[in-house]
């Protein structure tokens, strides 16, 4: 009776121990596969947005026109942008040092539009790109003087005019060829902002931001 019980045990323990370690076996084989695709999506992701930084390089190095202020990811206009007490508009009486300053802007505007246009190129040649857009942003900043929500109203309508002023000369980013590239935003930071200057006078100023949006990648 007992070499009976002996001989249907080990046979048993035998099946036992294969069947537990053929799921061992499918469960390092499915984990190991979705652990390189976790890998590889990650990878993917990563060379999408080196070459979106690549496409962003040449803004970085257009020095006399943008300044990039790597503390905050974002780029300001170099040059001084500076406005009669309470003025918005982009026109003479009401900018300072009119002639210099308009030129300088719409030369920065022609700038940004090459850059837009090159991304817009790359998404349509790269397959890695298409899943990509962009949040620009235009933001108007405004001394901190006077009452609060007046100068966010202030600093909002200078990045409206300054927005309207390009779209005058041929710079529209929300012109239907950007349709599914560009976001356009127009932002007033009145009293607010991350980097705000010492002297209130120097906080006239437009800032740009280049967000990368990034779908789903495979």
């Amino acid at each position: 009776m007992n070499t009976s019980k002996s001989d249907t045990f080990w046979p048993s323990y035998t099946d036992l121990m294969t069947s537990l370690f053929f799921v061992m076996l499918v469960l390092y084989i499915l984990t190991y596969v979705r652990l390189n695709a976790t890998i590889q999506l990650q990878a993917n992701k990563l060379k999408i947005i080196e070459t979106v930084e690549a496409n962003l390089q040449p803004l970085k190095t257009e020095t006399s026109l943008f300044i990039y202020e790597q503390q905050y990811k974002r780029f300001k206009l170099a040059f001084d942008v500076k406005f009669e007490n309470d003025q918005y508009q982009l026109i003479p009486g009401q900018l300072d040092n009119y002639e210099q300053t308009i030129s300088h802007i719409e030369k920065a505007g022609l700038k940004l539009k090459s850059i837009i246009d090159h991304l817009k190129q790359e998404r349509a040649s790269d397959e890695r790109l298409k899943q990509v857009s962009y949040v620009v942003v235009i933001a108007g900043y405004a001394s901190r003087t006077g009452e609060e929500l007046h100068n966010y109203e202030l600093s909002y309508k200078r990045a409206l005019k300054l927005k309207d002023y390009w779209k005058s000369k041929g710079i529209d980013f929300e012109a239907s060829e950007y349709e599914e590239l560009v976001d356009l935003q127009i932002a007033g930071n009145g009293w607010g902002g991350i980097g705000r200057l010492p002297l209130q006078a120097d906080n006239q100023r437009f800032l740009i931001q280049i967000f990368p949006k990034i779908g789903d990648v495979r």
